[in-house]
């Protein structure tokens, strides 16, 4: 599975024109233009314990809700989990084995009592989002316990590893004969 996951993503980032060093955003925005559709980041003071980000679907656009009180790396973390949503809603394949996994997994609200009191939450601190939004994300996505979560987490922690390894290479020269030299000598650029 994790191999597979290495190739959907290398696959993904090189059909989006995304290079290191990688800016979340742009990568973020990247996504956008290739569904056409506007894509909103937006920070927020989420509660605590609780999800530390979301992805929500609307009808004409979509929105990545990222938790504000926390590191600008964890916020990257956040974004690209939530990305990992929209990799794996386009992917039907990863889609159906998902849905597949979700009817196994055990979800952490585990009645509608604890679903609605989830809910009031959310709705007080973000009052922007319907509260049928936040209980449709909250249902589908409380666990790690689910395969999609492990599987966008993994999408997420992969994306960051290689940026870091590809951020702290050398840059190339600027002379084109060197350039090549360096090409050939040195390890291969690009996603791992």
């Amino acid at each position: 599975m994790e191999r597979d996951l290495h190739r959907l993503i290398r696959r993904e980032l090189q059909d989006l024109g995304v290079t290191p060093p990688l800016d979340v955003d742009e990568l973020c925005q990247a996504f956008s233009r290739r569904r056409g559709r506007p894509l909103y980041l937006r920070e927020a003071p989420l509660p605590k314990p609780g999800p530390s980000g979301m992805w929500v679907e609307y009808e004409d656009y979509d929105v990545i809700l990222y938790q504000q009180e926390t590191t600008r790396l964890h916020q990257d973390h956040i974004k690209l989990h939530e990305i990992g949503h929209i990799l794996v809603a386009e992917n039907e394949a990863a889609a159906e084995k998902a849905a597949d996994e979700e009817t196994e997994a055990v979800s952490a609200v585990d009645s509608d009592e604890e679903t609605a009191v989830y809910v009031e939450g959310w709705a007080t601190m973000l009052p922007v989002f319907s509260p049928e939004a936040i209980k449709r994300v909250a249902q589908r996505r409380c666990s790690y316990e689910d395969g999609e979560e492990c599987s966008v987490e993994l999408v997420a922690t992969i994306i960051l590893e290689w940026s870091s390894l590809l951020d702290g290479s050398a840059p190339l020269s600027d002379d084109p004969s060197l350039r090549r030299v360096e090409s050939a000598l040195a390890d291969r650029r690009g996603w791992l």
